[in-house]
């Protein structure tokens, strides 16, 4: 089920591209105020969209409770528990958009989730000031921070160019993919009839 808290839309449910323009915009203004760059905020954006459709309360294939294994929430932190514990020692109620932001914000500042890697040495901290296109911090931030164990790269750059359009009315400099999603960003197989949403499965640290 979808509610609204503190502005923006949170469940164990996938989110129509008009709810992910709320919950994107609210998180664009958030991290503008901290200092990111439109840059960065985009291609984190294009991968929680294809991370969770940019909802703060969502399950790793909606499967809640059912396998402490799964992801959850914007980035889909697994095991869930990581996330889980963390709310629960800092009274946060896991749901919540600003929940999710703070713990983002908490491992930016403590040397967390984010590694280096050889294609992109930078720091989670250079990132957020980067001003390189929004198509390659999105491979940034998927191969630095999410470590998906499917890429699904071009789709994260693409919903990082519809993104970066869509909150500063700009076109990307070197939009290499389309940037028109209008479908929720998860993977989806058709079988005997019934889809199936395949959320990606990744290490987390």
């Amino acid at each position: 089920m979808i509610t609204i808290e503190e502005g923006c839309y949170t469940g164990n449910a996938y989110l129509s591209l008009e709810q992910m323009q709320v919950n994107a915009t609210y998180i664009y203004n958030y991290y503008l105020k901290k200092g990111w760059t439109a840059f960065a905020i985009c291609g984190m954006l294009g991968n929680m969209q294809r991370e969770s459709t940019i909802n703060p309360g969502i399950w790793e294939n909606l499967d809640q409770y059912q396998n402490s294994k799964n992801g959850y929430g914007l980035v889909q932190w697994t095991p869930a528990s990581n996330y889980l514990d963390w709310c629960f020692e800092n009274s946060l109620n896991s749901k919540y958009m600003s929940s999710n932001l703070a713990r983002i914000d908490y491992e930016l500042a403590n040397g967390l989730q984010w590694i280096k890697t050889d294609k992109y040495d930078e720091s989670f901290q250079e990132f957020t000031t980067s001003t390189q296109s929004p198509s390659i911090l999105a491979e940034m931030f998927l191969l630095n921070y999410e470590r998906a164990g499917v890429s699904a790269l071009e789709e994260r750059q693409s919903n990082a160019n519809y993104w970066y359009k869509y909150l500063t009315g700009n076109t990307p400099t070197n939009p290499d993919e389309p940037d028109n999603p209008d479908t929720p960003s998860v993977s989806t197989k058709k079988k005997k009839g019934y889809n199936f949403v395949l959320f990606n499965r990744r290490r987390r640290i």
